[in-house]
């Protein structure tokens, strides 16, 4: 297990305001990871985003809790949906206790449970599949091909938030399908590449969701991002990860305005 704590280990507890003597309290986002790499990839896009929202080295402070993925992987295989929930708990109530002020998780695999996370949670847990389908919206998108792991493109996990928005989903064939968990479990989150044969295989996918008329490709597992982008695919390809990430320090920069906190920033 990988806990990190924003005041020990981040050291982003406490920032003090540019050109000012006055200290604030920075919002805490809680990121609970199922995969390092979605995690990793995560964090670093959140910081990505802060410069939007915040002056120059100012963030949001960070707890990330990281589990053993070995476990939640076996589970998620197995339809063990009950295990998979449960292990997200104890990430759930260790960053609580940890003083995180609402949670995300990069992964959208797990969405499968997020309503019951949400219900159970002390604090807000913002949902992957609502923001993604946000800015799918906001891109005016009306026939989105989800790609990710069998469970989420299977399940159609992005089903009814895209219903809600007016959004058509569209998953790949069983082929295909196939061709993208392999891609996903036995090179992305073990290696964070692929090989250029399977490179070709996942733009081979991209493109038949080209010609059924697709108007944006959703990469809706966390490590797809590091291989596959708007450039390579030729039509809006939504990166999830980096969808939440700055929803997340949208949110931040929201609770701070919110708590009329006497900090620098943006607005």
């Amino acid at each position: 297990m990988i806990f990190f704590t924003s005041k020990a280990q981040l050291g982003f507890n406490i920032v003090r305001s540019i050109g000012s003597s006055t200290t604030c309290k920075m919002p805490t986002i809680g990121v609970l990871g199922v995969t390092i790499p979605g995690a990793a990839d995560c964090v670093s896009k959140i910081n990505q985003k802060s410069r939007n929202y915040f002056f120059h080295h100012e963030h949001p402070n960070i707890i990330l809790h990281q589990l053993n993925f070995r476990p939640t992987h076996d589970a998620q295989n197995q339809e063990q949906w009950d295990i998979v929930e449960a292990r997200i708990m104890e990430s759930v109530q260790a960053l609580t206790r940890s003083g995180a002020d609402f949670i995300i998780i990069p992964a959208n695999t797990v969405h499968k449970v997020i309503d019951n996370l949400q219900r159970k949670s002390e604090i807000p847990i913002v949902s992957m599949l609502d923001v993604v389908a946000d800015a799918c919206s906001e891109l005016r998108l009306k026939k989105v091909c989800v790609l990710g792991t069998r469970w989420t493109m299977t399940d159609h996990l992005y089903l009814a938030p895209f219903k809600e928005r007016g959004i058509e989903e569209i998953i790949p064939d069983e082929n295909d399908r196939a061709i993208i968990q392999q891609s996903i479990f036995s090179e992305l989150i073990p290696t964070g590449t692929v090989t250029k044969s399977t490179m070709n295989n996942l733009l081979s996918v991209v493109e038949k969701a080209k010609r059924m008329h697709c108007d944006g490709i959703a990469l809706a597992c966390t490590e797809l991002p590091l291989v596959l982008n708007q450039n390579n695919c030729g039509i809006p390809a939504l990166d999830t990860t980096l969808i939440l990430a700055e929803a997340a320090v949208k949110r931040a920069h929201q609770l701070t305005l919110n708590k009329k906190q006497s900090c620098n920033l943006k607005i």
